[in-house]
């Protein structure tokens, strides 16, 4: 025992052992909202903890660059909202994964509506440009943000600075146009029209004030607004016949969108066909229990409309505020914090939208984190059953039994100090690579086991040497065979990838040695 654990290689796996077991018991603060015990320093993902995955589509298939481009825009503005432990993974060329483990049905709803926007930030006097993204920095200081109650909601602001361009840019279109509206886009729909229902067309068009001092209207129809400040062109669709030649004069002016402003109900999926038909892509954005004017600024991007309180008179305008109003003090910080991270975070270079959406509840998750560890057990019972019938030897069978547990707990140890998080496809990696090690184990053992039959008496430590050849070989082609998945693969298939190579890499690295050096120690007995 004592010549054992004077082996280099059995200490590294003690000392090893030991730390991933301070990590996974959270002793070593990982996990700094849990206390002591067992698995409260690993982080799980949303097959274990319960929540949210969405599955993002890109409007086209992009190169590696750009995939990349989307990704850090997205992890970026959820990083601005505090949200870092949220990955986002490419899957494939066209696909973006986010996981969302214990997020309520309001983070989630806030996350998506984020994530989601283009946020493409303009803003428009009269429908002409002042002021586009790139051409603004959000002062993101303590006095960049304010917030205040006002008749019973609450008022809130996001300062805004303008480079050289754009500030006399402003100030040109502002010249003489006090009192006017400065309408603030995010995401204002290009090249597409908007077509109404007869009876909605007939109102909004005729709708121009509702008594509301934050009203966006200024003396404009709600159709004038669309048309004319934000300029996107709305058909009335009191005849298929009529709306669908309308559209399709402006889709020969480039107008190739459509939005249906409508349930089925008021216009049917009949007008719909017809214009896919035509090339034109079509979506429906209903009122549903939205405003008139909610569902208007929905339709066109608009986020609010504060009056020009003087004239530029042509002059440069280097600052500038956001402004809008909530219902609530909540909701205000919420619609501060939205707005500062889409502007900050830059524009999408490819729109994407929601493609799917999976719930998992805490409860089931915990199902699964119970059922998975019994599997495990099961498999380490059935292994040690396994090599006790071929060896038919105990000294044998509890270093190959201590090694593989050991494995275990040393990839859990890992996993937790880099906040690897676990789930069901990374437990599969776990078991994947804990397979690979008995095999390596029981190449070794066999190989010191062996009798030469030949003249040349071949050493025990001659032995294992060529055992570890074998290993090695058998490593580099399992290296070779994960190292795609874990480069290109989808966000289930790196995290296979990455637990069976981690385990790999320890079993060569760590454990196998010191297996090895026990079973000679074990076998030089009996020699």
């Amino acid at each position: 025992m004592n010549n054992i654990l004077k082996s280099w290689s059995v200490r590294t796996f003690i000392l090893m052992l030991v730390f991933s077991l301070l990590c996974i018991t959270n002793i070593i603060p990982l996990n700094k909202d849990k206390t002591w015990g067992f698995g409260n320093g690993l982080d799980y993902g949303i097959d274990f903890a319960g929540g949210t995955q969405l599955q993002l589509k890109l409007e086209t298939e992009v190169s590696p660059e750009i995939m990349s481009i989307e990704k850090t825009i997205i992890e970026s503005r959820l990083n601005s909202m505090g949200l870092k432990d949220i990955p986002v993974r490419p899957w494939g060329n066209q696909y973006l994964l986010v996981q969302m483990a214990q997020a309520t049905p309001e983070e989630t709803a806030n996350i998506e509506s984020i994530i989601k926007q283009q946020a493409r930030f303009e803003t428009r006097i009269d429908g002409e440009l002042a002021i586009h993204g790139n051409e603004i920095n959000v002062d993101l200081g303590p006095q960049g943000a304010q917030i205040y109650p006002q008749g019973g909601a609450y008022h809130w602001s996001v300062s805004v600075d303008h480079s050289k361009e754009g500030a006399c840019r402003f100030g040109e279109v502002g010249n003489g146009k006090r009192g006017r509206p400065v309408d603030i886009f995010i995401d204002r729909p290009v090249n597409t029209t908007v077509v109404f229902s007869k009876g909605d067309y007939q109102l909004l068009a005729n709708l121009t004030d509702v008594g509301d001092s934050d009203s966006f209207y200024f003396g404009d129809t709600a159709i004038d607004v669309m048309e004319k400040r934000a300029l996107v062109p709305t058909v009335s669709a009191a005849s298929t016949t009529k709306a669908l030649d309308d559209i399709l004069i402006l889709k020969s002016k480039g107008y190739e969108k459509v939005i249906l402003a409508a349930d089925e109900a008021k216009i049917n999926d009949e007008l719909r066909n017809m214009l896919e038909e035509k090339g034109l892509q079509t979506s429906r954005i209903p009122q549903l229990n939205m405003s008139y004017e909610g569902w208007v600024q929905k339709l066109i991007g608009l986020r609010n409309s504060p009056r020009l309180s003087f004239d530029t008179e042509g002059k440069c305008v280097y600052s500038a505020q956001i402004t809008g109003g909530a219902p609530s003090l909540q909701e205000a910080q919420i619609e501060v914090q939205s707005n500062q991270v889409l502007l900050t975070s830059g524009n999408l270079p490819v729109a994407l939208t929601l493609e799917s959406k999976s719930t998992t509840p805490p409860t089931l998750g915990k199902k699964f984190l119970i059922y998975s560890l019994y599997t495990g057990l099961f498999a380490v019972f059935a292994v040690a059953t396994v090599v006790f019938i071929r060896y038919r030897r105990i000294e044998i069978v509890l270093p190959v039994m201590i090694t593989m547990i050991g494995d275990i707990l040393i990839i859990l140890g890992f996993a937790a100090f880099i906040n690897w998080e676990l789930d069901l496809p990374a437990l599969a990696g776990i078991i994947a690579a804990v397979g690979t090690g008995v095999d390596h184990q029981i190449v070794i053992t066999d190989e010191s086991l062996k009798r030469s039959t030949q003249k040349k008496i071949v050493s025990l430590s001659e032995r294992v040497r060529k055992a570890f050849f074998i290993i090695m070989t058998a490593a580099a082609t399992m290296t070779a065979t994960m190292l795609p998945l874990l480069t290109i693969g989808a966000g289930m298939l790196k995290g296979f990838a990455f637990t069976t190579l981690m385990g790999v890499f320890i079993g060569v690295l760590i454990s196998r040695p010191a297996y090895a050096r026990i079973v000679e120690a074990i076998l030089r007995k009996t020699e």
